[in-house]
């Protein structure tokens, strides 16, 4: 049985949801690596309370990132699971990664069209 075209939709944006949380959180290790590397080259690394300002810095970032990444992947976990409730926040997080040029632009762009095609809905019934 050939799959109709919306159910193809759904199941890319399920999984660019899931790469663009991937590639976020790639990011957050990039992030907390390149810190590591610049605490061991800073010329007071010895100075404790600047390396715990720091760590807790590196560590916010890092956490932010991670933060931000997991709506990605609860919706696209959702959306190949087709679980009703992966619509509407596949439409809510495609309009907040709007914002984040590029990649996130493309992403809630296509979650947006997706979701004005007709038929988009039957997918998840």
């Amino acid at each position: 049985m050939e799959e109709s075209q919306t159910e193809k939709h759904r199941r890319i944006l399920g999984i660019l949801f899931i790469v663009a949380s991937a590639l976020t959180l790639i990011g957050a290790m990039v992030v907390f690596v390149g810190m590591g590397v610049v605490a061991q080259n800073m010329p007071n690394r010895h100075d404790e309370e600047a390396a715990r300002q720091f760590f807790l810095v590196t560590m916010g970032i890092t956490g932010f990132l991670f933060l931000l990444s997991l709506p990605c992947l609860i919706t696209g976990i959702g959306l190949l699971k087709r679980q009703r409730w992966a619509k509407t926040w596949a439409l809510v997080v495609g309009i907040l990664s709007l914002p984040s040029f590029p990649l996130g632009t493309v992403l809630g762009i296509y979650a947006i069209w997706f979701y004005t095609q007709p038929g988009a809905n039957q997918v998840f019934e």
